[in-house]
């Protein structure tokens, strides 16, 4: 009960706020929202620095992990940009939300920065032999994943790539919350979820909810060319205020010079209430698993550039033929280059 009343606390999403007021003159001001993925370290370890106020910029991070919240206060006009991947960047472009691709946040590069996760007590050992638990019936589905996301095109690239035909109906569940769907792979709740880090590492560290039980690695996405995560802002934001976006960019990339620039006990010493508060909301120091910070592998963040042609047009295909969506964006209109230096 101790771990489920834990993992209850990780799907409480947070809100972090920086407000800082210079002379009598208030600052140009942008609400951006983050989810609890590695890509947000720079953002989030620049705020924390005061960093964008020392730009000349109010900024509002706001953390939220749970996709649909974070895209329904987009579409509302509650925050004006934030961190999302390519596929909920393009639904929203489709949906008739008027945003702008203004660059890509982050790369995942290294083998393992994905991973298809099963618990060692349902005795799967492989991606066929998860896959035939639902073909006997089963009530659970086989693979949970975050819906129309990212994750579920690399995944179906995964299994497509391994010969397996994908029927999405009977092959996976689908959730909103990352948090949540990493509590439920911990409890059992589920056969298999395909998580990223920071995750992966932080449940191979967790009590499992039995004992004796470790997390199997099914896959790492070896060969899968994985998408970058995208920072979008709505177009009237992009429009009436470049240059808050521009003072948003230069903070972001000295950021992440800085951050790239630090030791791993730097990292770790400093950054370690910021990752909490981040991705694990509502937990203090005494909640991190022992020796967890020295098996994280620390990220290269690359600076922002442009999101290619090639990967924007074969997300919009496969949401096509998916049927999520049956418009086809112009690249050229929903993208721009002018915060790319």
């Amino acid at each position: 009960m101790i771990q489920a009343r834990r993992f209850v606390f990780l799907s409480l999403a947070v809100l972090i706020f920086v407000s800082v007021v210079v002379g009598a003159a208030p600052l140009p001001k942008l609400r951006v929202s983050l989810p609890p993925v590695m890509g947000s370290l720079p953002i989030a370890f620049a705020n924390e620095w005061n960093m964008f106020a020392q730009g000349g910029l109010d900024v509002d991070v706001i953390g939220l992990s749970d996709n649909q919240t974070r895209i329904l206060a987009l579409m509302a006009g509650d925050i004006d940009g934030m961190i999302c991947d390519v596929s909920t960047a393009i639904l929203l472009i489709t949906s008739g939300t008027d945003v702008v691709i203004t660059s890509t946040a982050y790369q995942p590069t290294q083998t393992g920065s994905l991973a298809l996760l099963t618990q060692s007590y349902f005795h799967i050992n492989s991606i066929g032999d998860l896959l035939k638990r639902t073909a006997r019936g089963s009530t659970l589905k086989s693979i949970a994943i975050i819906q129309m996301s990212d994750i579920e095109y690399e995944i179906d690239s995964l299994l497509t790539s391994l010969g397996y035909t994908v029927d999405p109906d009977k092959d996976y569940s689908y959730w909103h919350d990352m948090l949540q769907l990493s509590m439920f792979l911990n409890l059992g709740s589920v056969y298999a979820a395909v998580l990223p880090e920071p995750y992966i590492t932080y449940l191979g560290k967790y009590p499992p909810i039995k004992p004796g039980s470790k997390l199997v690695h099914l896959s790492d996405f070896a060969g899968i060319d994985l998408l970058p995560s995208v920072i979008v802002f709505r177009r009237d934001v992009v429009e009436k205020s470049p240059d808050a976006i521009a003072k948003f960019y230069d903070v972001y990339r000295e950021a992440i010079n800085r951050v790239n620039h630090m030791s791993r006990e730097e990292l770790t010493t400093t950054g370690i209430n910021i990752a909490l508060s981040l991705f694990f909301p509502g937990l203090g120091k005494d909640a991190v698993p022992k020796g967890i910070l020295n098996d994280f592998a620390v990220p290269h963040f690359s600076y922002p550039e442009m999101l290619s042609k090639q990967k924007f047009e074969d997300v919009v295909a496969w949401e096509n033929k998916n049927g999520y969506t049956w418009k086809h964006p112009v690249y050229e209109d929903v993208t721009t280059d002018q915060f790319i230096k």
